[in-house]
């Protein structure tokens, strides 16, 4: 794998669609890719989206912007979106940029699928 190229890889997981990156989400590798991938899911009925990061070298601004709108756009299709397995470097870039706010992250994809599970149970939150 050259240094600034980017891999996706999909697959199920119970009920979620997961979505590895592998390599590097920069503006150099990356089109919108993960956006395509995210939205094409949607267009299918998908709701629950892991975005599994554990191979994912590096990310850039563009790269958080990319992710920022799959969650966007993911949430506008009454969808969810988590990321799973995040590096630690990674996730400091995003506890520094504070985007890590608007994510719902997990240390692995089973606890997101829990977490997920507990949430269709125990439902939306009741109107006052």
């Amino acid at each position: 794998m050259s240094t600034n190229k980017l891999e996706l890889a999909e697959r199920e997981n119970g009920s979620a669609i997961v979505i590895e990156i592998r390599g590097e989400l920069t503006v150099a590798s990356s089109t919108e890719r993960v956006l395509d991938k995210v939205r094409k899911n949607l267009e299918a009925g998908r709701r629950l989206l892991l975005i599994n990061m554990a191979q994912c070298r590096r990310v850039d601004s563009s790269g958080i912007g990319e992710l920022v709108t799959a969650l966007v756009t993911s949430a506008r299709h009454d969808a969810n979106l988590h990321l799973t397995n995040v590096p630690q470097q990674i996730r400091g870039l995003l506890k520094m940029t504070n985007v890590h706010k608007a994510f719902q992250i997990f240390d692995t994809e089973e606890a997101a699928l829990a977490a997920a599970a507990s949430a269709s149970v125990s439902g939306p939150p009741a109107a006052a």
